[in-house]
């Protein structure tokens, strides 16, 4: 009614504010409609970024019902459920309403603020990171919440098998860790099958297993020579490799062929300096998921498995050293000891005992340095410990004590060092030498005899041209005295005998001097060594008040010897047991058949020898004399020429036997002596004196001396022989073809061996040879440093004269070289 009674300009005024009125609602119904296209594009970007994610994403009220689900949860359970909203979120994550314990969504729907956890869900089977948070509205009042559900049983998986490998403990053995990781290297990449191993060749081309899980169970160790395909993608990486063609690579392998796997990954396992020695591999028949990932896990297995595999290899090398150097103490012949710087036992080897004879007990309470013997000790004790203390290697050559009280030589290394505890030790490895130094004393010896043999040839050569002239004239004067006898003569010839025996000495010392050089050659033939025994024994005895016991068994091998030198080692061992005995007593021969092995100590080669053992009963050498007794000139009597016991040795040595001694004051010496036996089948004729042989004929004689010509011609004129001379070689060749070609040949020649500055013995025979096959020749020499005076037939000589000789000797010589032959071509003998 008021509108009614209004002016018209009241009415114009309030239609302004009417038309005013409307555009404010016409605006703000236009902003609302824009608001509400913008909460739904809003609404629709929301729910667009939530589908994107691959997390479990819904709403639930405040009963736990679900109100949206992003397309996550639809996909994990909508084909078991259908439509999900509406539903109990329990039914699908526990499979149920009704739980007896709490959940981290109950929490957040009660009231709390928030909760984020790692729980397990046993109705998915899986590790799951729930974040819950409570919604709000307007007024502030919670009406529900958000969910986010996280799938992290890869990660967890992952974490448990690193945090499993950085806790595995080696020392609970090293086939146990690498079981272990194989078995979490499969689980972290949620594979059925992986190995680790190592290559067994330097080509690496073959791997041997350490470790297989094959299917949720540890596998059999096998062997497999790699494709060379794979072989080479495992040398050339550095890295982890994979492939999904593995199919291809075992087909020829029976064990990983039923695998039926196809992908693999796998990295080398690389040492500290580099060197690939080993690979690790997970396989399987699915395609590898998250394989960066699965590269990367690896990567931290193969540093692991290649550290614990250096180490157990360091392991079994270190015990393999340990085994080896084991076996090699306890079977070497050497000694090892370890000991303390002042010498007290650590260790002994078991050779300790077997060389040493003490029990390894006994010598475990004694100090090394008590075994030395005292006058070696007091050089040694004080070194021994500076050099330990100051870790210095050397060496040492001493005495060590045996059981029997006997000292043996040892030739010692010592090899100081510090324990890992820093206690100092000395590793000694001693060698016996006694055997070696003995043996370094007879190359010694035979050195210094072959030194004085060269002297005593030289001298002895000379000494027997002169009396060669001596002896011969001797023979002479007494045949042409004998030949008018009376009394004076008998008295002349009485003298002229003791020239003669004078000469035979002085022959017999020429001899030993001889044998000293390398003209003592000995002249072998068949002999016994029982009957050279038996006569030299006899001879050597005759007027002695010592007795001598034989014990000489017929069965005794025969063997090959130069009876003189012989005879002359036999008289020589008798004759010091003989002045060993002053007051009377025992000599006990005794020979008998050995053979000889390489085990033996003697520096003989093996074989038969006769064994032949003179023992006396008298006073015995003592121990500082005995290495010294076969020494030239040493003697320890009065009227003793110290040649006796060498000469022994030096023929024995010619022999290629050996003589040993064993003595003990007060009681007695042994001397043994080894002869080779004849490898050859023949009787022994019984000795038997030739009678003096006279002759004809015409014999040349080749003689660089004129004294020895002139008594040469007169024995062989008195013999009944013609006579002719010539100075060398080439004068006998000269008159030797002369005398073929006149008629008148010579029935034998005789040449000096050796002729200064002209052709001698031996070329000339060679010449003569050629010129007369038949010839027989004579070689004469007062040094036989030749083979031809030992084996004359061999360089066509039909016997020997040797310096000096008498008539006797001459007449022997030529009637053993003509022979009842050499008359059938005699001319008529005619005075020269």
């Amino acid at each position: 009614m008021d509108y009614l009674v209004a002016t018209p300009q009241q009415l114009r005024e309030e239609i302004y504010r009417l038309q005013a009125r409307i555009a404010q609602l016409e605006a703000s119904e236009a902003r609302r409609k824009q608001a509400e296209i913008t909460l739904r594009a809003a609404a629709e970007e929301w729910e667009q970024s939530f589908n994107a994610l691959s997390d479990d994403v819904f709403i639930l009220d405040k009963t736990g019902i679900i109100l949206w689900a992003n397309k996550a949860v639809r996909e994990r359970f909508g084909t078991l459920h259908g439509n999900l909203i509406g539903l109990d979120y329990r039914i699908l994550y526990y499979g149920t309403p009704h739980l007896e314990t709490s959940t981290p969504w109950e929490s957040v729907l009660a009231g709390a603020v928030s909760a984020v956890v790692e729980i397990w869900l046993p109705k998915l089977k899986g590790w799951f990171l729930v974040s819950c948070y409570p919604l709000y509205d307007m007024e502030g009042k919670q009406w529900g919440a958000i969910s986010v559900v996280k799938d992290i049983t890869d990660r967890r998986r992952v974490e448990e098998a690193l945090r499993d490998i950085a806790q595995g403990a080696p020392a609970a053995g090293g086939a146990a860790f690498f079981r272990s990781l194989v078995k979490d290297l499969a689980k972290a990449l949620d594979v059925s099958y992986a190995f680790l191993a190592e290559f067994v060749d330097p080509a690496q081309t073959r791997i041997h297993t350490i470790a297989v899980w094959t299917h949720g169970e540890y596998g059999e160790p096998f062997t497999w020579t790699l494709p060379e395909a794979l072989a080479s993608q495992i040398r050339g990486a550095r890295l982890p490799f994979w492939g999904n063609d593995m199919r291809q690579h075992i087909l020829h392998h029976e064990q990983l062929a039923a695998w039926g796997v196809n992908s693999y990954v796998g990295s080398p396992l690389v040492n500290s300096v580099g060197q690939i020695i080993g690979v690790i591999m997970a396989l399987d028949h699915r395609p590898l998921r998250n394989l960066q990932l699965a590269q990367s896990i690896l990567g931290v297995f193969a540093v692991r498995a290649a550290s614990e595999l250096e180490r157990k290899r360091a392991e079994e090398a270190l015990r393999d050293n340990e085994e080896r150097y084991r076996a090699i103490a306890e079977n070497a012949y050497d000694l090892i000891f370890e000991t303390t710087p002042n010498g007290v036992m650590l260790y002994l080897s078991p050779s300790c005992r077997e060389v040493l004879g003490y029990s390894l007990e006994e010598l475990q309470q004694r100090n090394f340095l008590h075994l030395i013997h005292p006058d070696d000790r007091s050089l040694i004790a004080d070194e021994f410990e500076r050099k330990v203390n100051a870790l210095e290697d050397w060496q040492m050559v001493c005495r060590l004590e045996h059981q029997t009280e006997e000292w043996r030589w040892f030739e010692s290394h010592i090899k100081p060092f510090r324990t890992t505890m820093g206690d100092k030790v000395a590793v000694i490895v001693s060698r016996d030498i006694t055997e070696r130094r003995r043996l370094d004393e007879e190359r010694a010896r035979a050195t210094k005899l072959e030194s004085i043999g060269i002297l005593a040839g030289g001298i002895a050569h000379d000494f027997n041209n002169i009396l060669t002239a001596v002896f011969a004239n001797i023979g002479l004067a007494k045949m042409l005295i004998s030949k008018t006898l009376n009394t004076t003569q008998h008295m002349i010839i009485d003298r002229l005998n003791a020239a003669e025996k004078a000469c035979m000495r002085a022959r017999d010392l020429t001899k030993q001097l001889l044998t000293f050089a390398k003209g003592g050659t000995p002249v072998k033939n068949p002999a016994s060594v029982a009957r050279l025994i038996t006569e030299t024994a006899e001879f050597a005895l005759r007027g002695s008040n010592v007795r001598c016991e034989l014990d000489l068994p017929e069965t005794l091998w025969p063997v090959e010897v130069d009876e003189g030198q012989m005879s002359q080692v036999i008289q020589n061992l008798i004759i010091n047991a003989d002045h060993a005995m002053p007051n009377g007593g025992i000599i006990r021969i005794t020979a008998s058949n050995v053979t000889l092995d390489t085990t033996i100590s003697l520096p003989l080669k093996p074989g038969r020898y006769v064994k032949v053992s003179i023992e006396d009963q008298g006073t015995g050498i003592h121990p500082e004399h005995l290495p010294k007794i076969f020494d030239p000139y040493f003697t320890t009597k009065q009227k003793g020429s110290g040649l006796g016991l060498a000469t022994t040795y030096s023929i024995l040595k010619r022999h290629e036997g050996h003589i040993t001694v064993n003595s003990e004051l007060g009681v007695g010496t042994t001397f043994t002596f080894y002869l080779p036996a004849s490898e050859r089948n023949f009787q022994i004729a019984p000795l038997e004196e030739a009678p003096v042989s006279l002759g004809t004929g015409r014999i040349l004689v080749m003689e660089d001396e004129e004294e020895i010509r002139e008594v040469l011609g007169k024995m062989l004129v008195e013999l009944g022989y013609e006579v002719d001379f010539a100075h060398d070689g080439t004068e006998i060749l000269a008159k030797y073809q002369q005398a073929m070609n006149s008629g008148k040949p010579y029935i034998a020649t005789i040449m000096d061996l050796t002729i200064p500055g002209g052709v001698g013995g031996k070329e000339s025979i060679r010449q003569l040879k050629a010129l007369d096959p038949s010839v027989v020749a004579l070689v004469s020499s007062g040094y036989s440093n030749d083979p031809v005076m030992a084996n004359p037939e061999d360089y066509g000589f039909s016997g020997i004269v040797a310096k000096p000789y008498n008539l006797v000797d001459l007449s022997k010589a030529l009637s053993k070289a003509l022979g009842s032959a050499t008359y059938s071509r005699l001319p008529t003998n005619s005075p020269s």
